[in-house]
């Protein structure tokens, strides 16, 4: 009796001692997920990066606008040329 409530314990033990370390794991890599800690990993460290990305950035949302701009005033002339030739 003493012998399997001996190994009962130590098993306990032994899990308990998984738990923690697996516990410890999971909160290091939730500090690790922090939005600061994110920004910190995937942001650019220098200023002249940052300009750049920002320029880049700025332009691809222009041509994204005027690809949209330019597929508005393309579906107006469809629209209007079948108008005028009768097919609306």
């Amino acid at each position: 009796m003493d012998r399997e409530a001996a190994v009962l314990r130590a098993e306990m033990s032994q899990t308990r001692a998984e738990l923690d370390r697996k516990l410890t794991m999971l909160e290091a890599r939730a500090r690790d997920m922090t939005p600061r800690r994110l920004s910190e990993r995937y942001m650019p460290e220098y200023l002249w990066e940052r300009v750049i990305g920002s320029v880049l950035t700025l332009v691809g949302i222009r041509m994204a606008w005027s690809q949209y701009r330019n597929r508005l005033h393309r579906r107006e002339r469809v629209r209007s040329a079948m108008v005028a030739y009768g097919h609306w």
